[in-house]
C-alpha cells in the first residue's frame, strides 16, 4: 500500500512539475527503469487529464464568446500565431518538458486540436523526456 501512494505521489509531481521528477527520483534511490516508467505514464496521465478537459473549457468559451460577438485581435494573440505557425506542433513538443505537462496539453488542446496525432506527439515528447532527464539525472549522481 505505501509504494502505490508513492507512485501516486510521483504521478502527481510528473503531472504538476515534470522536469524535476525524474532527477528527484534518481536522488531519492530510484531505479533507472522505474523512474523512466513512473515520470513517463505520470505525464501520460496528466496528458490525457488535461487534454480532456481542455477541449471541453476550450468548446464552452468559444461557445461564449459568439454570443458576445465581439472578437479582438491583441498583439499578444497575433505573437502567439505566429510562433504556432512557425513552430507548429513539433516546437511544443521539444520543449513540453520545460513548460509543464497542463500548460503543454492545455496549449495542443487550443491550438492543435484539428490535429489526432496530438496527443500520441505529447506523449512521445515527455517518454523521451523522460529518459533524457533519468539520464542526466543518473550522470550528474555518477551512475553507470
Amino acid at each position: 500500500m505505501d509504494y502505490v501512494l508513492e507512485i501516486l505521489g510521483w504521478w502527481g509531481m510528473s503531472i504538476i512539475k515534470f522536469l524535476i521528477t525524474p532527477t528527484t527520483m534518481v536522488v531519492v534511490g530510484k531505479g533507472l527503469i522505474e523512474t523512466i516508467v513512473i515520470s513517463t505514464t505520470g505525464a501520460w496521465i496528466g496528458i490525457f487529464v488535461f487534454s480532456f478537459f481542455g477541449n471541453k473549457l476550450f468548446a464552452y468559451l468559444s461557445k461564449r464568446a459568439r454570443r458576445r460577438g465581439v472578437k479582438v485581435f491583441t498583439s499578444s494573440r497575433r505573437r502567439i500565431v505566429r510562433v504556432k505557425q512557425r513552430y507548429g506542433i513539433y516546437g511544443l513538443v521539444a520543449v513540453c518538458a520545460l513548460i509543464s505537462v497542463p500548460i503543454s496539453s492545455l496549449l495542443a488542446a487550443k491550438y492543435f486540436h484539428h490535429l489526432k496525432w496530438r496527443i500520441p506527439a505529447l506523449m512521445g515528447g515527455f517518454a523521451i523526456w523522460s529518459v533524457l532527464l533519468t539520464l542526466i539525472g543518473w550522470l550528474a549522481r555518477g551512475g553507470f
